[in-house]
């Protein structure tokens, strides 16, 4: 089947941001990660910081209409609810992968295009340990800050992807391609995918 598009999921110690960069190099695609905030903030006449805070804290919208009451924010009412804001990305993601030719990365894209058949879903993930020694030494902090710092990151995406999709949990059965990258270098992942994505004809 002939791909379009790839969707790449991630979890922080994996390394998949730059998997996601370099796989769109090879593949001679666009590249796609927060330029996705950015345009549904300049569609909707809000700061990036206010769609991407929506992503993170669904009672954000909630504390500015609170302000606003107290007359701290001039037409504050015009804001989109955060629940609009995630629906919004959603069809953005969409719409990009329909384009096709890119690579999206962020933004829970697997389950955006779930019902598009061209579009190749991969997860990039690895073991607890194994992520905690890499971001401890990608930041320069100790394995007990990395293990705070996943644990966080981790509820983070799991609220998300239960606001923004429906996802109680989480599973491999998910996605076209479930990747651990314990043993695996980034070369070696970027050149499985692209195999798959466009395979050579003889």
């Amino acid at each position: 089947m002939p791909y379009r598009a790839v969707a790449l999921s991630q979890v922080d110690g994996t390394g998949g941001d730059s998997i996601g960069f370099d796989l769109a190099q090879r593949l001679g695609f666009g590249y796609l990660n927060e330029a996705i905030v950015a345009r549904v903030a300049n569609e909707q006449g809000v700061g990036a910081a206010t769609v991407a805070e929506a992503e993170r804290r669904k009672s954000l919208f909630d504390r500015i209409l609170e302000v606003a009451g107290r007359g701290a924010v001039d037409g504050v009412t015009m804001v989109p609810s955060p629940d609009t804001l995630l629906s919004l990305i959603r069809d953005a993601v969409r719409e990009a992968a329909g384009r096709g030719s890119v690579v999206l990365v962020a933004h829970a894209a697997s389950y955006a295009c779930a019902d598009l058949a061209d579009v190749f879903r991969v997860s990039i993930t690895a073991p607890q340990p194994t992520r905690v020694a890499r971001l401890a030494e990608a930041e320069d902090i100790d394995e007990k800050e990395a293990t705070r710092t996943l644990k966080k990151s981790d509820a983070g995406r799991a609220s998300y992807l239960k606001r923004a999709h429906g996802v109680a949990k989480e599973s491999p059965a998910d996605y076209d391609l479930v990747i651990n990258m314990e043993r695996l270098t980034p070369a070696e992942v970027v050149n499985l995918i692209v195999e798959i994505v466009q395979p050579k004809t003889s």
